[in-house]
C-alpha cells in the first residue's frame, strides 16, 4: 500500500506547489512620474491641519493617514473615508478616531480601508474648545502594483496543502480498504484493490481541483492587473516651427476616464513643464489652449537646444489628476527671447511681451542652483533673491516643508509677493533620474480643481484676489518618495515678474 499511496501523494504535492507558485506570480509596479501621497495644508474650521494621506498600492487596500495639527486646544482628531461626489457622501460610515503620537501630542495617525479604484475623500474632523471643524481631501485610489507573495508564504502554504492532500487521499484509501474490518483482520485482495482505486480518484479530482483553482486564480490576477493604473498618454509633434502639438490618448484603462473631462486648475486646463535633460538647467511653464477633444497646442518656447522631458498636469471632472509625460528634442531659438513674465528683463531684452504665450507663463535658464551649504539664489534679472529658510536633508517619505524668503538685492526681505495663479508660489520636484516629477503649492499637493470638486466638505479658500499681496516668505509643505538627488524650482511673482529659483537638495533614506 506504501508503495502506491507515496508516488500518488508525491505527485500530488509537486501539483500543489507549482498552483501555489503559479498563484502568487505578479506583476510589478507600474512606473509613475510624482508621490502617490497627498499632502493638505488647511483649515478644519478654526483649527490649522498639515494632513498626509498615504492610500495604498493595491485597492482593497490601507491608506495611512497622518494629521499633525498647529493648536494645542484639540481634544481629537477623526477620519473617514468617503466617495467623492454622489448619495454616499450624506451617509458616511462610522469614523475612526485617530490615535495621538506617544512622541508627538499634535501629531495623530489612523489607517482607513479604500475598497474600490475611484475617486474618494478623507474626511478629517477636529474636536475642541472652539468646537468642531472639517476638512475634506480628495484622494483617487488607484491600484498601482500586484503584490507578490513572498517564496517563504509559498513554501509554507504548499508544504500544508501538500498535507492536506496526502491526508485526505490516505484517509480515503483507509476508509475503502479497512472501515468494515474486525480488530485485527487483515484486508484481503478486494479490499486493497479498492482502497487503491479510491485513491486515485481522490487523487484525481483534487487534481482537478488545483487545476480549476489555478485557472481560476489567474483569470482574477489577468482582471486585476486590467485594472492596475495606466496613465494617460501624450504625444508631442512641430506642426510648424514656432508650434507645440500636444495629443491625449487612453491606453484603455477605466471606462470614465475621458479626453475630454478635463477642469480648470488655476484658470488652466494644462499645466506643461518642460526640463532639460540630463542636466535640469532650463525649464519652462506653460500653459497650452485646447485647441480639439483631446489637443492642445502651444507656442514652442525659446529654450536652448538640448532633448527635455515633459510633464503635464490635468485634473478630471472625476476629481482624478494625472501627470502625463512624453520628451521632445528642441533645436533651439536663434532669435532674441521674447518678454515673458518669467524671462529675466535684461538691458538687451524688449519689454513687449510676445502675445503668443499667456501671461502665466515663465521659462528660465539656471545653469547653477543654490544648495544647503549655499541656501541663497540669485534671480538672473538681478534684481532679487530666494532664501531657503533653516536647509537641512529631508527624510524619504517623511512629510516637510520647505520655506523660501524673497529678497532684495542687498539680501533685506523684500516687500512681498504678488500671487501667481491664485498662490504665493508654486514649485516642481524634479529626481534627477526623472522618476519624479511633482508641482506643488503651499497648500500642499492636492490641485484646487480636486478640491473644488469636494461634495459635502465645506467651502474652498478663495485664491483670486489678484490685487493682494502674500508676505514675502513662502512655504511648501510635501513629501519625497524616496531617497537621491533632486532639483526644486520655485517660482513666485514680484513687480509683475515672474521669478524662477533652483535648488539642489540630497534626500536622505527614511528612518
Amino acid at each position: 500500500m506504501k508503495a502506491t499511496r507515496a508516488p500518488a501523494a508525491a505527485r500530488l504535492a509537486a501539483g500543489l506547489s507549482i498552483g501555489v507558485a503559479v498563484f502568487a506570480v505578479a506583476g510589478g509596479a507600474q512606473a509613475h512620474v510624482g508621490s502617490p501621497d497627498a499632502v493638505q495644508d488647511g483649515q478644519a474650521g478654526p483649527y490649522h491641519l498639515l494632513v498626509t494621506i498615504r492610500p495604498p498600492e493595491v485597492v482593497p487596500g490601507i491608506a495611512r493617514i497622518d494629521v499633525r495639527t498647529f493648536d494645542d486646544d484639540i481634544a481629537g482628531v477623526s477620519v473617514v473615508p468617503l466617495p467623492l461626489r454622489g448619495p454616499g457622501v450624506d451617509s458616511p460610515p462610522v469614523a475612526d478616531r485617530a490615535r495621538p503620537s506617544p512622541a508627538d501630542p499634535h501629531l495623530f495617525g489612523s489607517t482607513l480601508w479604500l475598497m474600490r479604484t475611484g475617486a474618494w475623500q478623507v474626511r478629517v474632523t477636529v474636536d475642541g474648545a472652539r468646537g468642531a471643524g472639517v476638512l475634506s481631501i480628495p484622494v483617487p485610489a488607484l491600484a498601482r502594483a500586484v503584490r507578490p507573495m513572498s517564496p517563504v508564504l509559498i513554501a509554507v502554504l504548499a508544504a500544508l496543502l501538500a498535507l492536506l492532500v496526502i491526508g485526505l487521499v490516505s484517509i480515503v484509501g483507509a476508509s475503502l480498504r479497512e472501515a468494515d474490518l474486525a480488530a485485527g483482520a487483515a484486508p484481503d485482495r478486494q479490499r486493497r484493490r479498492r482502497g487503491r482505486v479510491g485513491m486515485i480518484a481522490t487523487a484525481a479530482i483534487l487534481a482537478l481541483a488545483i487545476v480549476g483553482g489555478r485557472g481560476w486564480w489567474t483569470g482574477e490576477a489577468r482582471f486585476y492587473r486590467r485594472l492596475l493604473y495606466k496613465p494617460m498618454r501624450v504625444v508631442a509633434t512641430r506642426p510648424s516651427p514656432t508650434t507645440l502639438a500636444l495629443t491625449l490618448t487612453d491606453p484603455g484603462w477605466m471606462r470614465w476616464r475621458l479626453t475630454d473631462d478635463l477642469v480648470a486648475d488655476h484658470g488652466h486646463l494644462m499645466h506643461l513643464f518642460l526640463v532639460r535633460a540630463p542636466d535640469l538647467d532650463a525649464i519652462a511653464h506653460l500653459h497650452p489652449k485646447r485647441v480639439d477633444t483631446a489637443r492642445f497646442d502651444q507656442a514652442a518656447p525659446p529654450l536652448p537646444a538640448g532633448s527635455y522631458r515633459l510633464f503635464g498636469d490635468i485634473v478630471h471632472q472625476t476629481g482624478l489628476d494625472e501627470t502625463v509625460v512624453t520628451t521632445l528634442d528642441l533645436a533651439g531659438d536663434s532669435r532674441a527671447a521674447p518678454d515673458l513674465p518669467g524671462l529675466s528683463d535684461t538691458p538687451d531684452t524688449p519689454d513687449t511681451p510676445d502675445t503668443r504665450f499667456d501671461p502665466d507663463d515663465a521659462i528660465a535658464v539656471v545653469p547653477r542652483a543654490a544648495t544647503i551649504d549655499s541656501p541663497v539664489f540669485t534671480f538672473a534679472d538681478g534684481r532679487g533673491r530666494l532664501r531657503w529658510l533653516a536647509p537641512r536633508a529631508p527624510q524619504a517619505g517623511q512629510t516637510v516643508a520647505l520655506e523660501f524668503e524673497a529678497e532684495g538685492p542687498d539680501g533685506r526681505p523684500g516687500p512681498g509677493i504678488e500671487p501667481y495663479m491664485g498662490m504665493a508660489g508654486h514649485a516642481m520636484i524634479v529626481a534627477r533620474d526623472f522618476s519624479v516629477f511633482a508641482h506643488i503649492h503651499p497648500t500642499g499637493s492636492v490641485p484646487m480643481a480636486a478640491l473644488a470638486l469636494v461634495e459635502g466638505g465645506g467651502p474652498v479658500p478663495d485664491h483670486s484676489h489678484h490685487a493682494m499681496k502674500f508676505a514675502p516668505r513662502v512655504r511648501f509643505p510635501c513629501v519625497f518618495p524616496h531617497a537621491g538627488a533632486y532639483r526644486l524650482f520655485v517660482q513666485i511673482k514680484e513687480d509683475g515678474r515672474i521669478e524662477t529659483a533652483a535648488f539642489d537638495i540630497a534626500v536622505a533614506p527614511g528612518g
